[in-house]
């Protein structure tokens, strides 16, 4: 075959694939929005009342919203991992009172608090179903527990489910158990556990079970998820059946945007539901932020000058610095190697603000400069140093080489005992002390009470902030109520052990006009990887003291280990100088292991404001973006009955780094968490500039982790 024949036998086939990815290109991709799984009433992933074995993305959260008399969900769903999906949900039931005894009750109608998780035990193939198992209401009351095992499988538009349910999603029963087989304990299931907080594991999969199973359609061009189900759970409003009229349901899910759904449905033949679910998802940053800023390198000529006067290389640096709002804490110039240790508050990463300094400093410095050395600060201690080739990074920012071959010429330490700043030939003019301050709006709140899923107040917050020197500072936060709801809040403490928490009524009450915060902090670094934190002052909004706080953070190490030791009294309601009569000494001694897979786990060992001792374990899974998920427990030597409802303490939190919502890079995080019972026991006081925090994701496996971000 000659030259001409082959090159037109290569340009066809180049004309056919072209063709071919024009011809099977999926119409669904010229649609707006896409169309697909969406909330059940329950908040986690389904069809109307059942689930299916769908999932939302790793790194997403929805709340969701519905309604129909008289249940009332409201719920917060994430999914920590691609095949876990974790579910916070608070039900209202209209038609039944808080309490069986009406003189606690009062106007006050059944809440309901549980959690659930989903599990996806093998994904979707060609021929094979994904599977899913699932658990409702975890350790609750038991009006809404139930187990379950479920398949979907998808054809072309249509999505088929069908399960085995067990718990309230099998009271219509119809099949043996078939668990029963390994055990007879699978026969019987207790049907409540009381106020709930108890895992009643040996109930999970007993009992009679039931098989149930949905279609949904999906309508593309209109934007719709129609859903059929056949329903096989009996709602039970503390022994009161509501009347089922039909076994089907069907509804749809409107695909509003990416981030909003709206859905409608007839449940069980009589309730009409509405309901709307708001989603996100931050595994990546979609927003485009702007580059490094271009910086000229040196002239022959200027270089001369440079090794002449040193000065001219620190000033231009500052001011080229500070273009990035990266500012100088302390810098050196000598034979072969330029030194520079900076702070920020607008990156995330560090990676990123060590970059664009080395960038900086590589085309400020003379050629014969070998070695660049940034010394990270965050606050007033050094955290860690990049030592960084000259050659091998501009030949990277150019191109012609990696991040991988800087990261392989680079050394990573830590100092943190002997900062550059102190001994460093340039230094800022630091004019101490120094005084800044801000106003802006905050809310105080109360999530998932008895007399609804949220209590709130519109609170104008002043902060100031005064520098007295470096590593000692003066905190000063002041709210002055705008607006609230806590006349609402009429649930009264009969708490039998100290009320260090649960008189957050008499506190949101009559601390409308309030002093959040009034704090002194001193941070050092006595040694190197070792870090001190002293506290004196009004720490939160209830309690005030002194005390401190030390860290152990290998700079090559996963591990770091913690102590904290605080002697402190408790605040009057009024949240103003005075104090009540109790006081206590409180402190933990702290183990933070980091996992695979960004997970952090935080063991926490020793005695708590109540005065009871015990252990809070805290997982939490840190992605790449700075979106956090975390999760905690906290089980003490206080009895279930000592405790009170929910029998031990627990909840979950998130952060979203604000960055993920503006064109421009920030430090900044949307922080909230879920604390579904302010109870006493197992309560800690709230800190501000934890150690770890601060430090904790400043060593070498964090740095690695975010190597990417350094020629960004």
């Amino acid at each position: 075959m000659n030259f001409s024949k082959t090159k037109l036998l290569c340009s066809l086939n180049l004309l056919i694939a072209c063709f071919s990815q024009t011809l099977y290109s999926d119409i669904k991709d010229y649609f707006p929005y896409n169309v697909g799984p969406s909330a059940s009433n329950y908040g986690n992933t389904g069809i109307i009342e059942l689930p299916n074995a769908r999932f939302m993305e790793e790194a997403s959260l929805r709340f969701n919203f519905s309604s129909s008399y008289p249940y009332e969900y409201t719920s917060v769903t994430a999914t920590p991992f691609k095949w876990l999906e974790t579910t916070y949900r608070y039900a209202e039931i209209k038609n039944a009172k808080y309490s069986p005894i009406a003189s606690y009750s009062g106007n006050q109608t059944l809440k309901d608090k549980g959690f659930d998780l989903k599990i996806n035990l093998f994904g979707e193939s060609y021929i094979r179903p994904s599977l899913a198992l699932g658990l409702r209401d975890i350790a609750g009351t038991g009006l809404f527990s139930s187990e379950y095992i479920v398949a979907s499988k998808k054809f072309n538009n249509l999505d088929f489910s069908l399960g085995m349910g067990f718990g309230l999603l099998g009271t219509e029963g119809g099949i043996g158990n078939p668990f029963k087989s390994i055990s007879d304990s699978f026969s019987n299931r207790s049907i409540y556990s009381g106020e709930g907080g108890s895992f009643s594991y040996k109930s999970w999969f007993s009992g009679e079970a039931s098989i149930f199973g949905g279609i949904e359609y999906d309508l593309h061009r209109q934007g719709l998820r129609l859903k059929l189900e056949y329903d096989t759970s009996n709602p039970d409003s503390r022994g009161v059946v509501e009347k089922v009229d039909s076994r089907f349901n069907f509804g749809f899910s409107y695909h509003f945007s990416d981030s909003l759904k709206l859905s409608a449905s007839l449940d069980r033949g009589n309730q009409f539901r509405l309901a709307f679910a708001l989603k996100g998802n931050f595994l990546r940053d979609t927003l485009p932020k702007p580059g490094p800023k271009n910086v000229i390198k040196l002239t022959e000529q200027q270089q001369s000058r440079v090794k002449q006067n040193k000065q001219i290389f620190f000033v231009s640096l500052n001011r080229s610095l500070q273009d990035e709002s990266i500012f100088i804490q302390g810098a050196n110039l000598k034979e072969g190697k330029a030194d520079v240790a900076i702070g920020t508050e607008r990156f995330y990463s560090m990676t990123r603000a060590v970059g664009r300094t080395a960038r900086i400093a590589s085309a400020l410095s003379p050629d014969d400069t070998e070695e660049i050395n940034v010394h990270v600060m965050n606050g007033d201690l050094e955290v860690a140093i990049f030592s960084l080739n000259k050659d091998e990074f501009d030949k990277a920012d150019n191109s012609t080489s990696s991040k991988n071959e800087i990261l392989a010429k680079a050394k990573l330490t830590s100092s943190n005992s002997t900062p550059l700043y102190r001994e460093s030939e340039f230094k800022p003019d630091l004019k101490l002390p120094d005084f800044k301050w801000n106003m802006h709006p905050s809310v105080r709140h109360q999530i998932g009470g008895p007399e609804g899923f949220y209590l709130g107040a519109l609170v104008w917050q002043t902060d100031l902030t005064l520098k007295i020197k470096r590593q000692l500072t003066f905190d000063t936060s002041l709210g002055i109520n705008i607006y609230d709801t806590f006349d609402n809040f009429t649930n009264a403490s009969f708490s039998p052990i100290p009320r260090v928490r649960s008189d957050i009524q008499s506190y949101l009450d009559e601390g409308k006009n309030h002093i959040k915060r009034m704090q002194f902090t001193h941070f050092s670094s006595p040694y190197n990887d070792v870090f001190l934190r002293l506290d004196l002052g009004l720490f939160e909004e209830m309690f005030g003291g002194y005390g401190g706080e030390l860290l152990y953070r290998p700079f090559n190490k996963r591990r770091s280990f913690g102590l904290s030791l605080h002697k402190v009294k408790q605040r009057d309601y009024d949240q103003r100088l005075t104090f009540r009569d109790y006081e206590v000494t409180t402190g933990h001694f702290s183990v933070y292991q980091e996992l695979p897979r960004g997970v952090l786990a935080n063991m926490s060992i020793g005695k708590y404001l109540a005065g009871d001792k015990g252990v809070t374990l805290d997982l939490s899974r840190r992605f790449k973006t700075g979106f956090i998920l975390g999760v905690f427990a906290t089980k003490t030597n206080l009895s279930a009955e000592e405790f009170g409802e929910g029998s031990f303490d627990k909840g979950f939190y998130v952060s979203v780094p604000t960055k993920l919502f503006f064109t421009d890079y920030t430090t900044g995080h949307i922080s909230f968490g879920l604390h579904p019972l302010t109870k006493d026991g197992g309560a800690k006081l709230n800190m501000r500039h934890a150690l770890f925090g601060i430090v904790g994701d400043s060593n070498y496996e964090a740095i690695t982790r975010d190597w990417d971000y350094l020629l960004d």
